[in-house]
């Protein structure tokens, strides 16, 4: 990507260290699947692997990425995150370059430019991004395959497709949405795009089947066909609107408004929206897959509105010569004095749009987001584990904390059981009665839950991954630790067990 300093190009760059500003200060460890995903690539940079050692309901790259960073840079949180942050920054970079190429769009480069803000500093993005969760990095390699496309580079952007896809599944609607993009209007290109994904696609699973047989057809196909909605999709729906309903609104218009409008805007946004209205199991950060094209929808409207004066470069060409004679002359054209105010207000509300919606959101998450799920106790809980255990004893628990553990103290979990989502015993991959039998052959020490409690101290949330029953016969607490802003859960309480 060829890029010369031109103002927005300098607006950009001021608007990522803004973004990095706001978003460096919130790195910490936090509750959530990243947890899994750090433990489990620490444990590829060790000599293990997914589907054969540990459980993984997912395709291998986000993994290997992560192992790659651990092997290099030793566990580190902040690198992790650093990196986290520095694929979202690389996505914006890449929505600027591939919006104001859009061919027939006026004004390519500050249609681009909010199309990048928009991104970075929508809510959703703002909210989501202090977790790892993988979207994110399947969102870069899609969009760098939009790019790759426009520079007419169809081999490389099969080559980058793919890798979305095996970084997440949930790829294949905007997959699919690119394929008919090309099919209508890249015929040229569609071929050597099919020719190089279909490879790359078909020699990653063969390897995979190969080395890891249906161990990888269990984890990741069996446990995704028997996933079912947990959380009530309309509550979510609901979430997203209230929060990105600026930027919504600004899409539709963009949509509706703005022509040409770019097929591509218009198919991944439809793909990515049918995903989400249909898929059974939908989560929050599941829209991201949507946040590109409604940023590049909103980009390209907002251009518009402030080039609504400028019908041409050969027209501003004649501008610019007609106020310089007029200069010259000591005279002022009427009319030109009228398209440069009209150039000034639009410019000015291009700002002003820009300001608010992006100030809004960045206040809002500060205020509410950022500081919840934060792990507080994350040291002395460490330090209470190894002081009061040997190196050979065992540990299980909440996929959301009990990584963190192990990976601190090198304490093993039972059985490499690092996944305990409810999910992983909804579906049926395993059985409670199972786990809870292993985990007393184990004899495991410490089991680490973090639950919700009303305030009478009643026990109202525990999790799937263990039962109260087992846990009231064979554990006693000897642990507890409040967790004052979470989404779900209030307390963390140890158990030692047998």
């Amino acid at each position: 990507m060829k890029l010369k300093l031109s103002t927005p190009i300098i607006i950009l760059i001021t608007v990522s260290i803004a973004f990095l500003i706001i978003k460096i200060p919130q790195i910490d460890f936090r509750y959530g699947d990243e947890n899994i995903y750090f433990y489990e690539a620490q444990l590829i940079t060790q000599g293990q692997f997914p589907y054969r050692d540990f459980f993984f309901a997912s395709p291998p790259l986000e993994l290997l990425f992560l192992a790659g960073i651990i092997f290099i840079f030793g566990f580190n949180v902040w690198i992790l995150k650093l990196f986290l942050l520095g694929i979202i920054l690389a996505t914006a970079w890449l929505i600027f370059a591939t919006v104001r190429g859009f061919r027939g769009v006026r004004g390519g480069e500050l249609a681009g430019l909010c199309a990048a803000i928009f991104y970075l500093f929508s809510f959703l993005n703002l909210t989501t991004s202090d977790y790892y969760s993988g979207a994110q990095l399947t969102i870069f390699f899609f969009v760098l395959a939009l790019y790759l496309i426009s520079l007419k580079k169809p081999i490389a952007a099969g080559v980058t497709v793919a890798l979305s896809f095996f970084t997440r599944f949930y790829a294949a609607p905007l997959i699919l949405a690119l394929i008919i993009y090309l099919l209508l209007k890249e015929r040229k290109q569609f071929w050597r795009f099919i020719f190089s994904a279909g490879t790359l696609f078909i020699l990653i699973n063969v390897a995979l089947y190969l080395g890891f047989g249906q161990n990888y057809l269990q984890n990741v196909l069996s446990y995704n066909v028997h996933k079912f909605e947990q959380l009530e999709k309309l509550r979510v729906f609901r979430f997203f609107m209230r929060w990105d309903i600026a930027l919504l609104t600004l899409a539709a218009l963009g949509a509706t408004l703005v022509r040409p409008i770019n097929l591509m805007i218009l198919l991944g946004a439809a793909t990515a929206g049918l995903f989400i209205g249909f898929f059974p199991d939908i989560y929050y950060l599941y829209y991201n897959l949507l946040l590109p094209f409604l940023a590049g929808s909103a980009g390209l409207f907002l251009s518009r509105v402030c080039h609504s004066d400028r019908r041409s470069d050969e027209h501003r060409t004649v501008v610019e010569e007609s106020l310089t004679l007029s200069v010259i002359d000591g005279r002022r054209d009427p009319s030109t004095s009228s398209r440069i105010l009209g150039t000034t207000l639009g410019m000015t509300l291009c700002v002003f749009v820009l300001f608010a919606i992006s100030g809004y959101n960045i206040y809002y998450y500060l205020r509410d987001h950022a500081p919840a799920a934060h792990i507080d106790y994350l040291s002395e809980l460490n330090t209470f584990v190894a002081e009061n255990s040997s190196p050979n004893d065992k540990i299980y628990g909440s996929f959301e904390i009990t990584p963190l553990v192990a990976g601190a103290t090198g304490r093993q979990i039972v059985r490499n059981f690092i996944d305990t989502n409810n999910k992983t015993f909804s579906t049926g991959i395993f059985k409670l009665e199972e786990r809870e039998k292993i985990l007393a052959e184990q004899k495991v020490k410490f089991i680490i839950t973090k639950v919700l409690v009303d305030a009478d101290g009643n026990l109202v949330e525990l999790g799937d991954y263990i039962s109260l029953n087992f846990l009231q016969t064979n554990c006693q607490i000897i642990k507890q630790y409040p967790i004052y802003k979470d989404y779900y859960s209030n307390l963390t309480l140890v158990w030692e067990c047998f």
